[in-house]
């Protein structure tokens, strides 16, 4: 008599559920530009509770992975601040503005039992679809409309950062697969630098020009000696050029970016005050309470107190930059559970199989120096698309990597898309 299969069997068994639920997590938080991004974070996030709920039991080995680590620690630190910093329900706010981020290890998990994941091919065609459709929107706010800082709907920071970290991720299609038409990836970032530049905010065109010159030169290493890429980067850079050069035409605050952006750390009488005053009392924070912070509720306080004179300060529910709110609302302890979140992508190339896939260690780059670059004038964590975006991103990444892992050489990575 035949005996049925155990129960560790049926686990690993391949389920096109998982696979449904992390190809619709993806796409939700990728392609919707503006505000439908917040629709598309939500629909991510439920799906990362559920597969919680479908796989989290089965698949709990995960928290085991460095990258789960980082984000697991990272949490627990900002709500070990809580107790010493309560005065109301806001402070214990703080380690649920870090919970999306649990959707990386939620849709890591489902490496296991999806019956196939999204090539890097697909998720870059996604990303490119985004960026392009985010310029598109940008381009009619801003031209047809007479929108003079579009966002589709949103902010046009946060319009500007998705655009750019979106676009940039497109590189990760360049070192995947041997067909010409990848090198058409390389307009991912140009695209995202355009919305970005529409949008107005200096913030998210650093974040592109970094994402882009850092993705540039890890391309430039591993492919200068295939000709077609030399002639496809140099076809992209002229698209960037034209593309600066059309949308900076008649805005001056495009020809100084680099220019005035340290400006939001210093006090020059502009409008950037504001900026330098939000900063200069998170440090103030550090200087008074240097390990626990003062908590998420009394964020704001400093400034007040400090800047009377600056009216935006009471109007304001952030300090409007990463490090500045972790360290404002946990101290030193915040500020590591910044640097651990920001690490977690970086944290995947622990293993030395997953190295040598390319897409993973470039994407795992790019994550790191987008989320930081554009963390350092903008909020990116919290209940947000960016964060979303991030979160997603780097689940898909960690789901790879895992499923690298698992499967032995002669075997494919992907069944399916």
């Amino acid at each position: 008599m035949r005996s049925p299969p155990d129960k560790k069997n049926q686990q690993q068994t391949p389920s096109s559920l998982a696979s449904a639920m992390l190809l619709i997590a993806i796409a939700a938080a990728i392609l919707p530009p503006g505000y439908p991004a917040y629709v598309g974070a939500y629909i991510s996030l439920a799906i990362a509770f559920l597969a919680l709920l479908c796989y989290g039991r089965a698949e709990w080995s995960i928290v085991k992975q460095p990258t789960s680590t980082d984000i697991l620690i990272a949490i627990a630190l900002v709500t070990a601040t809580v107790p010493f910093v309560y005065r109301s329900e806001a402070d214990l706010f703080a380690p649920v503005l870090l919970l999306p981020m649990l959707t990386t290890i939620a849709l890591g998990l489902l490496a296991r039992p999806a019956n196939w994941i999204p090539s890097p091919s697909f998720f870059a065609w996604l990303c490119l679809l985004s960026s392009l459709i985010a310029l598109l929107g940008g381009a009619y706010e801003h031209f047809v409309l007479g929108v003079h800082r579009p966002g589709l709907g949103n902010n046009p920071i946060h319009y500007g950062s998705l655009a750019a970290m979106i676009g940039g991720l497109a590189l990760v299609g360049v070192v995947y697969g041997t067909s010409p038409r990848r090198y058409l990836f390389l307009l991912g970032p140009v695209f995202g630098l355009a919305a970005a530049m529409i949008s107005d905010s200096r913030g998210p065109m650093v974040g592109a020009m970094a994402i882009t010159i850092v993705g540039l030169v890890i391309l430039l290493f591993w492919l200068w000696r295939e000709r077609f890429y030399r002639y496809s980067m140099l076809a992209s850079l002229a698209a960037g050029i034209g593309f600066v050069a059309w949308i900076g035409t008649g805005s001056n605050r495009i020809a100084h970016t680099l220019d005035s952006a340290l400006n939001i750390f210093r006090f020059t009488g502009g409008p950037d005050d504001i900026r330098a005053a939000l900063y200069t009392s998170a440090v103030e924070v550090l200087k008074t309470s240097p390990i626990v912070g003062v908590g998420l509720g009394q964020i704001m306080d400093t400034a007040q107190v400090l800047f009377p004179g600056q009216p935006e300060t009471h109007t304001l529910d952030n300090l409007h930059a990463d490090w500045a709110n972790f360290a404002a609302m946990g101290g030193s302890f915040g500020l590591l559970a910044w640097i651990l979140l920001l690490a977690a992508p970086l944290m995947l190339l622990a293993n030395a199989r997953v190295r040598q896939d390319r897409p993973i260690v470039l994407g795992a780059i790019l994550l790191f120096v987008g989320q930081f670059t554009l963390g350092i004038s903008n909020a990116t964590f919290g209940i947000l698309p960016q964060t979303t975006v991030y979160a997603v991103s780097l689940g898909y990444f960690l789901a790879r990597a895992r499923r690298l892992a698992l499967t032995t050489p002669t075997k494919r990575l992907e069944r399916g898309a």
